[in-house]
């Protein structure tokens, strides 16, 4: 897996997802790595390093996991570091991503130092470990935050994670409902109206019918027209 300066690093039998409370799965034969949707996940290298006290080794994810919707990889391991190596990124496309085990998902480049390191990397890797440990005190739910001038209301905050054309087509469904509650109001009360009419004779029973047609009929051209408007 040499190439003209680097080394490609494959994928492992082994990842995390940390979408899913951080889930270790070790991949059963035939199986591969499956990346949903926006998840994040830490993909374990198939190789094992074992790195002298004069190296560093930079690692980048490989150009073609970018074109497929996985982000960017910029990692690297200490000198004196053992171990499998862990690449954490993230779906960020719409579509779920399989990736075999054997795959190239990253390049490393080995540099030597001028003199070993004086504080070599010392510690177990997530991998060696058995769990990927997350800063889970770093993370914060909104009614956490939401005293932070700088944090707008819960629904805005959501809206802003979502693409224009998404914000544009909830907030119209928004719209719509809230018209067609107020619709089925007035429509409600209109037939109310006329029913009650009817039982005390103030009203004959056809013109009641008549008035709960003419009502309906106008409440459905009221929305429709909203619904075109809307669409325009």
């Amino acid at each position: 897996m040499v190439e003209a300066a680097s080394y490609q690093l494959r994928m492992g039998n082994v990842y995390y997802d940390l979408s899913e409370d951080a889930k270790r799965i070790q991949l059963k034969p035939g199986q591969r790595v499956l990346i949903k949707p926006g998840h994040r996940v830490v993909l374990i290298t198939a190789e094992r390093l074992l790195i002298p006290d004069d190296i560093i080794v930079r690692v980048i994810s490989k150009g073609a996991l970018f074109s497929i919707g996985l982000s960017p990889v910029a990692t690297y391991a200490d000198p004196g570091f053992q171990g499998n190596l862990g690449l954490v990124t993230m779906n960020i496309g719409d579509k779920y991503i399989e990736l075999p085990p054997g795959e190239p998902i990253a390049k490393a480049e080995f540099s030597k130092l001028l003199s070993p390191s004086t504080k070599p990397y010392v510690g177990q890797h997530g991998f060696q470990a058995g769990i990927w440990p997350l800063k889970d005190h770093l993370q914060k739910e909104y009614n956490e935050v939401k005293g932070d001038e700088r944090v707008s209301v819960e629904k805005e905050e959501a809206f802003a994670l979502l693409p224009q054309a998404t914000r544009t087509v909830i907030r119209d469904l928004e719209f719509f409902r809230i018209c067609t509650i107020i619709g089925l109001g007035v429509a409600i009360a209109i037939n109310a109206t006329a029913l009650f009419l009817a039982g005390t004779g103030l009203m004959s029973n056809f013109s009641a019918v008549l008035v709960n047609l003419i009502s309906t009929v106008l409440i459905s051209l009221f929305l429709t027209l909203v619904n075109r408007i809307k669409e325009k």
